[in-house]
């Protein structure tokens, strides 16, 4: 390894913490962190804490998860299986 790249990668992350552009973040993985350890779900469109569903809301809100889930294992199954061919012995 060449014994200037830990400086230069030193001066790059320095660099980018001084940038302007790391306050914004931190605050949103901050209000993140607050809004998911008090039970809550971030909505990152609107970025506002909604509190999580319960019951038949819950389940019904995760409909979409379990919907990829079962046509992703649908189609898996049907590209792993395809059409088998039989081996002819000569």
């Amino acid at each position: 390894m060449n014994k200037g790249t830990p400086y230069l990668l030193a001066v790059l992350v320095a660099l980018t913490l001084s940038a302007d552009w790391v306050a914004p973040v931190v605050a949103l993985f901050e209000h993140a962190y607050a809004c998911l350890q008090h039970g809550g779900g971030l909505d990152l469109v609107r970025l506002r804490c909604e509190p999580r569903p319960d019951g038949l809301c819950a389940l019904l809100a995760s409909w979409p998860f379990w919907g990829t889930a079962v046509a992703l294992a649908l189609a898996t199954l049907v590209a792993t299986r395809g059409p088998r061919r039989q081996l002819r012995l000569r």
